[in-house]
């Protein structure tokens, strides 16, 4: 593994922690030596100078986990004799850091008219859900809303085979319906190399970029966590317009050297990040100018 520079993380919405660790890399002006699995941290203003002789390391194995649906409720919910409320589907699921939306359809009974109100109960620890509109007029046909579901960085993903059950409640005075959905909070979370990632590298005076999960970088990053057994997916995006390879360490396996992640494309090679790990990264290429480097920790779910 190689030099010490920049990758940025930017779904949106949290921070992560994350630590630069170099494997086989020397900086040009302060002779720090890294070696694979160490801890040196490249001093602001350093010049890494990668070692195209240290080799790239294979893929994590794939946590099934990180793609599977979640089982489906045993009830679909209950109709009141006036209302009834369905979802557009009862297995949501969706990554770390990102928001999914599901559709509300409310369905007059026994020519009932009138406000309904939609909320839900049940989310993941951490998920919060918002429903667009809040509330639905009904006439002689059925209404929808958006209900869309945001699930922070800081979530621990659902266990193989579980999910949280959701509970979207549609009232109108004393009259309730329910539908049931299980949603499942995947194992995955994407990073995304940003935009100018040469120009950022090269800034002055810049260490680390933390911005996991936002454009906010370098302010307190959090750990994630999941359970021991149920690694932690990771896809790697490059948004920016030049190719890129991704170096990591240790837990974080080493891009290719021989085919860069293009422009809009995502990085194949699979990686997983385990409960206890902490690792970190950064752009293998290139004459790195200052440290812009990524870190990663992921504590074991309570």
């Amino acid at each position: 593994m190689r030099n010490a520079l920049l990758v940025a993380l930017l779904p949106v919405l949290a921070l992560t922690t994350v630590s630069v660790i170099g494997c086989g890399d020397a900086s040009s002006s302060t002779g720090i030596q890294r070696s694979r699995g160490g801890s040196a941290i490249p001093a602001p203003g350093s010049n890494e100078v990668h070692d195209p002789n240290a080799p790239d390391e294979e893929g994590d194995p794939v946590n099934p986990n990180a793609s599977t649906p979640p089982p489906a409720p045993t009830t679909p919910g209950t109709a009141a004799g006036t209302l009834e409320v369905a979802l557009s589907t009862a297995t949501p699921a969706t990554d770390l850091a990102t928001k999914t939306d599901i559709t509300v359809t409310v369905t007059p009974k026994a020519g009932f008219t009138g406000a309904v109100t939609l909320t839900a109960t049940g989310l993941p620890t951490g998920a919060t859900a918002t429903f667009n509109p809040a509330s639905v007029t009904l006439g002689a046909a059925p209404m929808t809303s958006v209900m869309s579901v945001t699930v922070p960085a800081s979530a621990t993903p659902s266990a193989a085979g579980a999910a949280s059950a959701v509970v979207v409640k549609a009232t109108a005075g004393a009259v309730e319906a329910t539908a049931n959905a299980n949603f499942k909070v995947n194992p995955k979370i994407t990073m995304t190399i940003p935009v100018n990632a040469d120009a950022m590298r090269a800034a002055v005076g810049v260490k680390y970029v933390d911005g996991w999960f936002g454009p906010v970088f370098g302010t307190a990053p959090a750990p994630l966590t999941t359970q021991a057994g149920n690694p932690i997916a990771v896809v790697v995006k490059n948004a920016d317009s030049v190719p890129h390879i991704v170096h990591g360490n240790g837990g974080f396996p080493h891009g290719s050297t021989a085919t860069p992640v293009p422009p809009g494309a995502v990085d194949p090679l699979s990686r997983t990040l385990a409960a206890g790990v902490t690792t970190s990264g950064y752009l293998h290429e290139g004459a790195n100018g200052t440290s812009v480097s990524f870190r990663i920790s992921v504590n074991a779910a309570p």
